[in-house]
């Protein structure tokens, strides 16, 4: 397959050396595939090198949003493709995007939503509202990236869709799932206290349900089996644990205003 001088392929990383060079190979279409890391201490560069891409320094803001907004600014193509460094594009996908280019679509549209496919534990879970069509491809300069967590692009302008997938393989054991969502909880409760949101007790107990009850019964996650159970049970657990630290946070605060807490 030909490369697609006019498409700039971007991907955000840090300590990713089990899948960057899987990443980066699935993506050789692009004219240039560019790599922002933000100070990994594995292989990662190296590997994402040797597999033919361009690796550019930008350190965490703490912020996914800003750092994907800053990450573009890398791309020397008129298209960007931004893609996870523990997905991949699919054949099928690949050979849709040159299809885009090639019979002019990207003219008539700004942006492109592309499926992805989920596989948590081994399996593609098809059910539970796990999957996503994410709006991924854009022209250059058509929007920008919102959301310190759970990010998205936002753009005004004509949105193409894709049928093909990128693969997302991202939570391979237990492990991976809880360290990832440890993460993000984090990031979530600290929004919610700068906004000032007060905890609530009540969220802490329900909202997990709701968000397993949610998935698991609402969006027949139920039909992925054992799979399905333990992933809504996981989504839940992610919801106990931001509220969880959101009361942790608004109690040091709070004691240390009353000088009871170091």
């Amino acid at each position: 397959m030909d490369r697609i001088p006019s498409l700039s392929v971007v991907i955000i990383a840090k300590n990713e050396e089990a899948c960057i060079g899987r990443c980066v190979e699935s993506v050789a279409f692009a004219g240039e595939v560019v790599v922002v890391d933000s100070g990994s201490a594995d292989r990662t560069m190296e590997i994402a090198e040797a597999a033919g891409a361009r690796v550019v320094h930008a350190l965490w803001p703490g912020d996914y949003s800003v750092q994907r907004n800053r990450a573009d600014e890398h791309a020397r193509g008129e298209w960007v493709f931004q893609i996870d460094a523990d997905e991949t594009a699919s054949m099928e996908l690949a050979e849709e995007i040159a299809g885009f280019f090639a019979s002019g679509l990207d003219r008539s549209n700004a942006a492109a939503r592309i499926p992805r496919k989920e596989i948590i534990f081994g399996k593609w879970l098809r059910y539970g509202n796990f999957s996503a069509n994410l709006l991924r491809l854009y022209r250059k300069g058509a929007g920008a990236w919102h959301g310190k967590v759970h990010e998205h692009y936002v753009t005004d302008r004509a949105v193409y869709a894709f049928a093909n997938h990128i693969v997302h393989d991202s939570y391979e054991s237990i492990h991976a799932f809880v360290e990832k969502y440890n993460r993000y909880s984090s990031i979530d409760a600290e929004q919610e206290f700068a906004k000032g949101k007060p905890f609530r007790l009540y969220k802490l107990f329900f909202a997990p349900l709701e968000r397993f009850f949610g998935r698991f019964v609402i969006h027949a996650g139920f039909r992925d089996g054992f799979h399905g159970f333990v992933a809504a049970a996981m989504i839940g657990l992610n919801y106990f644990l931001r509220y969880l630290k959101l009361w942790e946070k608004q109690y040091k605060a709070a004691a240390r205003k009353a000088k009871d807490f170091p």
